[in-house]
């Protein structure tokens, strides 16, 4: 139990350094970039309130098991829901409402669309690729061609 209150302790510490990045960025953001401030600033904001309710999260769990397992905290599900289960479910629905999608794709933007990925994974299937996501310099000019469909031949009586 120790260790466990410990771990999420740990955790947590994660959780602020993370923060103080986030908000280092937001400054520096500010400062370069005021043409794209709104959205960027818009998901930083969302993701302080995702990071805040995993610090909610964290402090009930650290508050459930501070008095051991025999205290009325772990033996009541409505506390897990609540303080559990609903911070991370509001997590995810504003991150659906703000999607980080939104900010990223471009004419400019260096990350492809599902579509051209999809096509590319389609002609460059090589299982030596250590590429893992690829670049639109990365990507040659015939992937997006439709490839022909190969029927592999099972037939294994000669």
């Amino acid at each position: 139990l120790h260790i466990y209150m410990g771990g999420v302790g740990f955790q947590q510490i994660f959780v602020l350094v993370f923060f103080y990045i986030a908000f280092r960025f937001q400054q520096q953001v500010r400062q370069e970039n005021p043409n794209r401030l709104y959205q960027a600033l818009l998901l930083l904001y969302v993701e302080y309130a995702a990071l805040i309710l995993i610090t909610v999260r964290i402090i009930c769990r650290l508050i459930e098991y501070s008095k051991g397992l025999d205290s009325t905290i772990p033996n009541h599900e409505v506390y897990q829901y609540v303080f559990d289960t609903l911070p991370m479910l509001v997590a995810l629905v504003i991150f659906n409402v703000v999607h980080p999608g939104r900010i990223m794709p471009g004419k400019e933007s260096d990350f492809p669309s599902r579509k051209e990925r999809k096509a590319y994974f389609k002609t460059n299937t090589s299982p030596n690729s250590s590429e893992l996501l690829p670049t639109h310099a990365s990507m040659p000019e015939n992937a997006f061609q439709p490839t022909p469909q190969v029927v592999p031949n099972h037939s294994y009586v000669q």
